[in-house]
């Protein structure tokens, strides 16, 4: 495992695109993640693009995770934060973008079906943020490490934590999503976690600092992972 430190998330981002660009082609397939904390890293893929140094056309794109119960279009919805923060803006061909199907009507074979399409990939390079809880995709405290696909209940800290993209309403916040399993997550090549504010200290801590391995801090399994790198801000930072 790699630690680096950094000032700014901005930093931590344009560090993290670099190491991201070293490990693969533009042939690859990428794990992706959503909410703020990849945000400026997809700016960095993004930008890179567009000086024309590199292409998405035959890219393939596997997330995490997506809540259940809101449609595609639902502004809140990984689908519509992917096309609004990536995919809308790179030469990606939508055809071999995935994405959990969490509003369909039988949640079982919406589950089977993303766990077979995993099964046939290889990811190359996860990206990964990280819970206050230590939950990596939404594999929240106490999901097994042999876990594939499932659906899972929201703990009330990651509900609150997320309520800020609902208008601070955690009413409005979905309480289940559909998620790759942990076992999916470290079946990836390379994994880079990014965490960032002082609310990840602790998740941080957990990761880099100790022994143990424990289902009860999900993302302590990075530990077993050959090939991971964390970046933080100064904020995350534990030291």
């Amino acid at each position: 495992m790699k630690y680096l430190v950094f000032n700014s998330k901005k930093e931590a981002s344009q560090e993290a695109y670099k190491i991201l660009k070293s490990l693969i082609n533009e042939n690859s397939t990428l794990g992706l993640a959503t909410g703020s904390t990849p945000t400026d890293l997809y700016v960095e893929m993004i930008a890179d693009y567009k000086a024309g140094n590199f292409s998405y056309k035959n890219i393939k794109s596997y997330n995490l995770d997506e809540y259940v119960g809101i449609s595609y279009d639902h502004p809140e919805s990984y689908h519509k934060f992917m096309e609004k923060n990536l995919f809308d803006h790179v030469d990606i061909d939508k055809a071999n973008t995935h994405v959990p199907d969490a509003s369909a009507s039988d949640l079982e074979l919406a589950v089977k079906s993303y766990q077979e399409e995993l099964n046939k990939a290889q990811i190359d390079v996860q990206i990964l943020g990280i819970g206050g809880n230590g939950h990596i995709g939404f594999n929240e405290p106490g999901t097994p490490f042999d876990a594939g696909v499932h659906v899972v209940d929201l703990k009330e800290e990651t509900i609150q934590a997320n309520s800020r993209f609902f208008d601070g309403d955690i009413n409005l916040v979905p309480k289940q999503a559909m998620t790759m399993g942990i076992k999916d997550i470290m079946r990836a090549k390379h994994i880079i976690l990014l965490a960032f504010g002082k609310a990840k200290q602790d998740a941080i801590r957990s990761l880099v600092e100790g022994d143990e391995i424990t289902e009860n801090i999900p993302c302590t399994i990075l530990k077993n992972h050959p090939s991971v790198f964390v970046l933080v801000d100064k904020d995350a930072d534990f030291q």
